[in-house]
Parts: structure tokens; C-alpha cells; sequence
């Protein structure tokens, strides 16, 4: 009797990472916009006399890093959604130029002594991923629940260091 139950148990899990890995599709990023991206704050320095250059340079030097940093994003990922909880949790991060949002996200640099200007202040990256939940109740619209804020820098907080 527990024997069969023991199958069945394998079963079920097995179908549930099937149907989780099926909705875990999303393309990777596009490791040239990152490189274009650290090319912009190569440029910025002065270091190079134009922007190609700078974005050999990058390309040279750090392409594969970036595609391994994405690969392992990724892979973790897939191991947090589908081999360890489900399709329903996602990691979230904030992509650069982004509106800050205080519901999803904290400043890495803590509170400052000027208030955070609401739809004002944009993200210059993301320093640690969060983890949110996607929910649906009968009769509701899906939305995700925040479960870990994403922790981001700011802009200003990136010209004011500079």
C-alpha cells in the first residue's frame, strides 16, 4: 500500500516540473545590450576616444562573463521555480531606467534625507534580486505578492557618489 502511494507521489512531482518547466520559457537577456550598456560607462570615463572602441574593449574582455553570469541567472532561476517551488514564483530584479517603486523594491543606499520622489526617481541597477508570488483567487485578477523586495541604487544616488 505505501509502496503504491510512493509511485504515485513520484508521479505527481514528475508532472508538476513538466507543466512548471513548460511555463518557464522567457528568452534570456541579450548579452550585447549589456556589453553596449558597460561600453556607455567605459565611455563616460574618458577612457576611450569613442564609443566603439569601448565596446571592442567590453566585448573582448567580458562577453563570456556576462553570458555566464546570465546562464547561472537563469539556471537558478529554473531551479527556485521548477525544482523547488513553482511556476508561480518568479525572481524579481529591476532593469536599469526603471521608475522607482517602493512597493517592490528598497534603495540599496537606505533612506535619505531627501524624500524619494514619486515616478522621479529611476533605477540605475539592481544590487540584490527579490522574490515575488504570482496570486489568484477566485473571482480576482492574478497580481503578484511581494514575499522579498528587490534592493536597487538610484540615479542621484549614483551622480551624487561621482
Amino acid at each position: 500500500m505505501s509502496n503504491s502511494r510512493l509511485i504515485e507521489g513520484q508521479a505527481i512531482s514528475a508532472r508538476w516540473r513538466s507543466l512548471a518547466y513548460s511555463h518557464f520559457s522567457r528568452p534570456p537577456p541579450d548579452p550585447t545590450l549589456l556589453v553596449e550598456e558597460l561600453a556607455k560607462v567605459l565611455d563616460y570615463t574618458g577612457y576611450f576616444s569613442s564609443t566603439q572602441p569601448s565596446v571592442d574593449f567590453v566585448r573582448a574582455v567580458a562577453l563570456e562573463g556576462i553570458e555566464t553570469i546570465i546562464r547561472h541567472t537563469l539556471r537558478s532561476e529554473s531551479a527556485l521555480k521548477v525544482g523547488i517551488v513553482s511556476s508561480n514564483m518568479s525572481l524579481l530584479f529591476e532593469a536599469p531606467g526603471t521608475v522607482f517603486d517602493d512597493t517592490r523594491m528598497t534603495n540599496d543606499f537606505g533612506p535619505t534625507s531627501v524624500p524619494i520622489t514619486e515616478g522621479q526617481d529611476r533605477i540605475a541597477g539592481t544590487t540584490e534580486v527579490g522574490v515575488g508570488k504570482s496570486i489568484c483567487r477566485a473571482g480576482e485578477i492574478r497580481y503578484t505578492e511581494i514575499l522579498l523586495k528587490a534592493k536597487v541604487v538610484l540615479e542621484k544616488d549614483v551622480m551624487a557618489g561621482s
